[in-house]
């Protein structure tokens, strides 16, 4: 016989409810813990169902065979490193949780957000380390080649302008620090010092005096200018380069390079002309102070004439 309709209804009600959905099995956990009713035996029987449902190898895989130690999955979303390191490390985040709960016993958590922190901070340091000897080994070259510690350190000062603005140029473009763009100091300590070099070699060549800056700027400033315009213009073939990653670099690379001509150009000789107008040597010693005074052609006709004279008086007894 068939049922009166109420009765259908009520039934209908009860037992045809039906939700569909995506979801985990932990999510569904979730769900039933924060149900008004808090079913505890459907939760306890899930979780039952679960467990044995699995082998005693693939249980031993999440809770130890003596049930002292498990295994804890965290499902963490996708964030900067900053803010993983903060949910990692930081106060109230996850080693923070395990290190000041009494009564737990953990190791620090392993997996994506670890390994993304530990290569972040390997990249930080030898982007340090890598910058560092550049610069260390720079300064020691050039002290060798000018033979002067001191004209070695201003050369090297523009160089240090352009990896200072290295930061000022990566945030304003918005480039990340990555295992791409970390050699870029390295590199613009390379590429930048030519430039100052030129310009300190030549000015050291006509005596270090005022009216030696303005030729080194005058003579060799187009040569730099040229070079910095070919150069650039070359690095823009890399954006052909079916890479997006390369390009961000490139493109820091193209304007600090400009950057760097222009501290060869411009502040290098500024800082010249402020020691020469100070009263404060580029260079040192009996060298500078005979090329400076103009000593050098006299002294060279001087040799000369005693040479000449050696030669025409060839004894004693011609001279008498």
């Amino acid at each position: 016989w068939p049922l009166p309709d109420q009765i259908q209804d009520v039934v209908g009600f009860i037992f045809g409810r039906e939700v569909a959905g995506n979801g985990s099995f932990w999510e569904t956990l979730a769900a039933l813990d924060g149900s008004p009713s808090g079913d505890d035996q459907a939760h306890n029987f899930l979780i039952y169902v679960f467990y044995n449902s699995m082998t005693d190898e693939m249980r031993e895989l999440f809770i130890s065979s003596n049930y002292r130690r498990s295994l804890i999955y965290i499902d963490m979303p996708f964030m900067d490193v900053q803010d993983t390191n903060e949910a990692v490390n930081g106060k109230g985040g996850i080693n923070y949780w395990a290190e000041n709960t009494p009564g737990v016993e953990s190791s620090a958590l392993v997996g994506v957000a670890s390994v993304t922190i530990e290569v972040n901070n390997l990249i930080v340091d030898s982007q340090w380390t890598s910058l560092g000897f550049a610069l260390l080994f720079s300064v020691l070259t050039l002290g060798l080649v000018f033979r002067d510690l001191r004209f070695a350190l201003l050369t090297t000062i523009p160089v240090g302008f352009t990896v200072g603005m290295q930061w000022l140029a990566m945030d304003a473009l918005g480039v990340p620090l990555s295992l791409v763009t970390v050699m870029v100091g390295s590199i613009l300590v390379g590429v930048g010092i030519d430039f100052s070099i030129h310009i300190a070699n030549r000015v050291k060549e006509q005596g270090g005096t005022m009216e030696a800056v303005r030729v080194a700027c005058a003579s060799t400033g187009m040569s730099l200018f040229e070079a910095t315009v070919v150069t650039a213009a070359g690095l823009t073939c890399a954006y052909r380069i079916p890479i997006v990653a390369i390009h961000p670099f490139v493109t820091v690379i193209i304007i600090l390079l400009i950057v760097a001509a222009l501290s060869a150009l411009l502040l290098l000789p500024a800082i010249f002309a402020l020691l020469i107008k100070s009263g404060i040597g580029l260079t040192g010693g009996v060298e500078t102070m005979v090329k400076t005074a103009g000593l050098r052609r006299a002294i060279a006709r001087d040799e000369a004439d005693v040479i000449d004279a050696s030669l025409l008086i060839g004894s004693s007894d011609d001279a008498w």
